[in-house]
């Protein structure tokens, strides 16, 4: 989780590329779940075209479920993937995080934040490794 959170700090945002979807499916894949992200890398270059992607995917559970990543009860612990929800334009969104403790690292377009877990809406918790 580290050397992921390190990885998103020093390098660029670029849908298709190394976007947030991609970001967290290619920690899932170094944490020794599948590897889907060749089916996505350059596929969109846009938030719309991964916003797009995500639904035809069935959103983050769905992309979750690709890539073999199990479903877990309860509140998300160090290294755990979350689904994060925000409101945008009038509906609520959701965003893939992984779980740092006490904070919530999500991948956005402005770089890496990391939100305090007690104001984290989410709707999905997945165990980080296999």
């Amino acid at each position: 989780m580290d050397d992921t959170l390190r990885e998103w700090r020093r390098s660029a945002f670029v849908y298709g590329q190394s976007d947030c979807m991609l970001s967290i499916g290619r920690y899932l894949a170094r944490t020794g779940h599948e590897d889907v992200t060749g089916q996505f890398v350059g596929r969109y270059d846009t938030a719309e075209g991964a916003q797009g992607q995500m639904a035809a995917h069935g959103g983050v559970a769905g992309l979750m479920a690709l890539a073999g990543a199990v479903a877990k009860d309860g509140e998300p612990a160090r290294g755990d993937v979350v689904e994060v929800l925000y409101d945008g334009e009038g509906e609520t969104l959701a965003i893939g995080g992984i779980c740092t403790g006490d904070s919530v690292a999500v991948r956005l377009e402005r770089g890496m934040v990391e939100i305090r877990l007690k104001f984290v809406r989410h709707r999905g918790v997945w165990h980080g490794s296999r």
